[in-house]
């Protein structure tokens, strides 16, 4: 399916909504609103406090510590950091955050640095270009969800949300090279976006397989909807055989 009308004006008012000025923002985390993050968010880098998947993804990873509690784990296509920062800050052995914008990188910088988190380090790299020998537990990838490309004007911040289709590729091929024995891949999508970049529709061709979805409806932020979180693992001898 190709890059609908609807879904440019939806990308539209997302970049829309991205037009304002650096500062600190908040993810309320849990129901009775008594635990929330913090962080500071630059003007050009990914809202977010704003995007739906990265609130739902920030609450997901709150509420399933023991996924990363203990573990080596990558926030890949970090952003301001959000995600990497919560696992750092409850539970993580160690995290690694990238981003192939600079500019999110210094962001992330910022709050690791705010927070006095000892046990975080960031990188800047076009997927694992950058991490080369490192290996990890659980990688969590807030992928580019519509099959778009990037072009033009604001095109670090489009990157954020139009990854093509070569993207995702790119990523389940390389994927396994970085992620340890019975690692865990963690994804969220929103299909609004078309089953091009749902990770269902490309993890068995790369040797993955979904060990549990969780299904949400997405009620608060940009995005409304269907939208899913995906807990993927490599295929084993036992899979294969099946």
């Amino acid at each position: 399916m190709p890059f609908t009308k609807v879904q440019q004006q939806y990308v539209k008012t997302q970049l829309r909504r991205h037009r304002r000025s650096s500062g600190t923002r908040r993810i309320v985390l849990d129901g009775g609103k008594r635990q929330a993050i913090s962080f500071y968010i630059e003007s050009g880098v990914f809202g977010s406090d704003i995007m739906s998947p990265a609130i739902y993804l920030a609450r997901f990873l709150f509420e399933n510590i023991s996924l990363f509690r203990g573990k080596e784990v990558l926030d890949l296509g970090c952003g301001p950091g959000t995600h990497g920062l919560l696992m750092a800050k409850y539970g993580a052995k160690t995290v690694v955050l990238s981003d192939i914008s600079r500019k999110a990188v210094n962001n992330a910088k910022i709050n690791i640095k705010n927070h006095k988190v000892k046990n975080a380090e960031v990188f800047c790299g076009d997927l694992f270009a950058s991490l080369e020998g490192k290996k990890f537990d659980v990688i969590v990838f807030n992928h580019p969800f519509f099959s778009g490309e990037a072009k033009g004007k604001e095109k670090v911040l489009k990157r954020t949300m139009l990854g093509g289709t070569k993207l995702i590729r790119r990523f389940f091929e390389d994927a396994k090279k970085y992620l340890n024995d019975d690692g865990t891949i963690v994804m969220p999508y929103f299909h609004f976006a078309g089953p091009e970049n749902d990770p269902a529709s490309h993890a068995e061709k790369y040797g993955f397989r979904i060990s549990k979805l969780h299904k949400i409806e997405l009620k608060q932020g940009l995005q409304k909807g269907a939208f899913t979180i995906y807990e993927i693992k490599a295929l084993n001898q036992r899979d294969l055989q099946l």
